[in-house]
């Protein structure tokens, strides 16, 4: 284990920590080990903290100003323990204009300012999918918000639709899902931690029983998905304290409507699984000003269609 490695196990057990700093901590370290410094904890510098920024902007996790300023803000938190402890000076106090320092990173990798669009960016998406990964036990019902998070995410169908869903909606091993008429593929992954929760709670498959009943802690509502979805936006920083502990799920499904439109998914289908009309879809899209190339989609999926008959590769 390198040294800074073990400095950061005792900066995670040294107090309860948001999962924001514990998961963009571990990912400085782990740039710092790729580097070669993870023993040599006394030549990292500022210029550091800009290179894991470049390193992660380049593999996909950071692509906000509100991720880039969580990643910063960890190591921040970070250096501020080592100091405490005496195994590093503080980086962050040789940098005259932390300002001016942020702009230059935001500008050298084209970081996208944070605004609210009405769904997630995928830096966000993959921060949320870390942080339910991790089977976080600091706040009640977030193995079921975990859940509804990935299927919805998966299948953007309504709120109402997801948080009703029943066990006969699902194939005995978890691994089909039917929902708006379509039967979808479960990730694997998903699958085996369903079946495993469904096993460690004891329940027993009712086909008219609630599904995200049997993962409720308290009494079950479909209206009970806000309260641990705000408390997840706030462990992974996209969101600070508000008046009130709730933020509203919709936004999932926004973003797995985006995403399946940026992707050329075919917009018929995308309304079908949505349970919306394709007006109404056409209204989403242009609301969050996700403009689609109608010309070279058409072209591309109608040559993908054609590619398909069985005479094609004999001409």
């Amino acid at each position: 284990m390198s040294y800074i490695r073990e400095c950061r196990n005792d900066f995670i057990s040294s107090e309860e920590l948001d999962h924001l700093y514990i998961n963009h901590s571990l990912k400085f370290v782990e740039y710092i080990e790729k580097i070669g410094l993870g023993d040599r904890i006394i030549e990292i510098n500022a210029n550091h903290l800009k290179e894991s920024v470049k390193y992660y902007c380049m593999r996909g996790a950071i692509k906000t100003v509100s991720t880039m300023n969580n990643h910063l803000n960890a190591i921040k938190r970070f250096y501020a323990f080592l100091f405490k402890k005496g195994r590093a000076e503080n980086i962050f106090k040789s940098i005259a204009d932390y300002d001016e320092f942020t702009s230059d990173i935001i500008a050298c990798n084209n970081i996208k300012p944070s605004s609210k669009k009405g769904y997630l960016e995928t830096d966000q998406v993959n921060e949320l999918l870390d942080y339910f990964n991790s089977k976080p036990q600091k706040y009640s019902n977030m193995t079921m918000m975990g859940i509804f998070f990935k299927i919805n995410l998966l299948i953007p169908a309504k709120r109402g639709v997801i948080a009703t869903l029943k066990f006969e909606d699902f194939s005995d091993k978890f691994d089909k899902l039917r929902i708006n008429g379509f039967d979808i593929r479960i990730p694997r992954a998903l699958s085996e931690d369903i079946r495993s929760e469904m096993t460690k709670r004891n329940v027993t498959k009712m086909d008219n029983m609630l599904f995200f009943e049997a993962l409720c802690d308290c009494q079950y509502s479909e209206n009970g998905f806000n309260t641990p979805f705000y408390y997840a936006m706030k462990e992974i920083g996209t969101i600070t304290k508000r008046k009130k502990a709730s933020y509203p799920v919709e936004i999932i499904r926004n973003t797995g409507i985006v995403n399946l439109a940026i992707n050329n998914v075919n917009p018929y289908l995308i309304a079908r699984i949505a349970g919306i009309s394709l007006s109404s879809l056409e209204t989403l899209l242009t609301k969050f000003k996700i403009i689609i190339d109608e010309y070279n989609y058409n072209n591309e999926r109608i040559n993908q269609e054609i590619s398909k008959v069985s005479y094609y590769q004999s001409i």
